[in-house]
């Protein structure tokens, strides 16, 4: 009978090694996403500091949409077990660094509004070049990809 008690008691636990699925996030980042998509296709053959006040508000509102999206991201709790402390001795042994408080997708999402701020700077500044256009575009992606992997993957 002690057996099966404890057989029942083990087969109800759950071990999380990722923060839960939070489909507020993965909403916000389709809106953002597709926000940022429509506009580097409206600046899409570059810009002039000239007209950069007609822009700074779209600016403005990607810049705050990834970072409350990271602030999002990071609110969740870092699941604490024995499973995640035994996956960090694992890493830390083959010389990788452990899994920590930074989520990849709260990290991609500061990537994002980082990367946003200094396309506002240039473009303030001395406008964007389409080269220049089409890194910051590239970078974006990157981040987007990886973010919105991250957060499809933990509704599994």
């Amino acid at each position: 009978m002690p057996i099966l008690l404890a057989l029942l008691v083990v087969s109800g636990c759950q071990v999380t090694l990722a923060p839960a699925y939070d489909q507020a996030i993965v909403e916000k980042v389709t809106k953002s996403s597709d926000l940022a998509m429509r506009f580097f296709a409206e600046v899409d053959g570059g810009t002039n500091s000239e007209s950069f006040a007609v822009r700074e508000p779209i600016y403005n509102t990607l810049i705050g949409a990834f970072e409350s999206l990271k602030l999002q991201a990071k609110a969740r709790p870092v699941p604490n077990n024995v499973a995640l402390e035994k996956i960090n001795e694992l890493l830390q042994s083959k010389g990788s660094s452990a899994i920590s408080g930074e989520y990849p997708s709260a990290f991609a999402f500061e990537q994002i509004a980082a990367t946003f701020k200094k396309m506002k700077q240039t473009d303030s500044e001395r406008g964007i070049k389409p080269l220049a256009l089409q890194a910051f575009k590239g970078q974006v992606e990157i981040f987007l990809d990886q973010a919105i992997t991250y957060e499809s993957f933990l509704k599994r």
